[in-house]
């Protein structure tokens, strides 16, 4: 509902030039809604009949104020979400919802800022990291890697909410142990990673210093890191750091 009464709302304003930016933020609103809705529940619903609006019933005046109420209801989420980060600031998903959140709100530094935290946790957004610019960049030492895993139809029916996923790159010419490795619960499957010389678990032994890696994505259950459950795991063979492009992992 949230969605059709802003597209409703919306219409109104495009007929005034000067409300352009009033009405590209309500168009963003309901992605921003959707996902804040999922992490913190639906607010009460509030504002114009859509209907009214369809049929010109409602001033655009009013259209106006009901779109306002729109926008200040996604900011009071907003808020709540940066406050439950602040008890839980290792969870690098709702970090990045925030900074998505952020920047539909016309908050560019506070996007920026924010999608630094998620990176450090491995998360990706190319629209963000364009947004960041060098800022962005900076908080990323050194070599990275950023890509998608995702389940094949086989592996959903095999895999449970309490399993983990653990996605980690090891060096072609160096010891076993992974050079960077990230941790996430199989219910944020797919996931967007991002590794990067933060997640060396080594003194001394960070993605930057090796040239060729090889990064696997595995499946496991009751944390068990060396375990594949039921083989549930997927590699990218040899793959140079230095080229920066984007891999795309099916776990079969």
């Amino acid at each position: 509902m949230t969605v059709v009464a802003l597209s409703f709302v919306a219409l109104p304003l495009l007929r005034d030039h000067r409300r352009i930016v009033l009405v590209a933020v309500a168009t963003a609103l309901p992605l921003v809604a959707a996902g804040l809705y999922m992490k913190l529940g639906s607010p009460t619903a509030g504002g114009v009949d859509a209907t009214a609006v369809r049929k010109g019933r409602v001033s655009e005046d009013e259209s106006r104020a009901a779109t306002s109420d729109k926008i200040g209801s996604v900011a009071s989420m907003v808020d709540g979400l940066a406050q439950r980060l602040e008890l839980n600031p290792e969870d690098g998903g709702s970090w990045l919802l925030l900074a998505r959140s952020y920047k539909h709100l016309n908050r560019i530094e506070d996007a920026a800022s924010t999608y630094e935290k998620a990176v450090e946790l491995g998360q990706f957004d190319a629209d963000l990291a364009a947004l960041g610019g060098d800022k962005t960049s900076e908080s990323v030492i050194g070599a990275q890697i950023f890509g998608n895993v995702r389940l094949s139809s086989a592996a959903k029916e095999k895999v449970r909410p309490s399993d983990t996923v653990f996605i980690f790159a090891r060096a072609v010419d160096g010891p076993p142990m992974p050079v960077a490795v990230l941790q996430r619960p199989a219910t944020d499957l797919p996931i967007d990673f991002l590794l990067n010389d933060s997640q060396s678990i080594t003194a001394g032994m960070e993605l930057s210093n090796f040239e060729q890696v090889i990064v696997t994505a595995r499946v496991t259950r009751k944390g068990d890191a060396m375990t594949a459950l039921q083989g549930l795991e997927a590699t990218s063979g040899t793959i140079r750091v230095a080229d920066n492009h984007h891999l795309d992992l099916i776990i079969k």
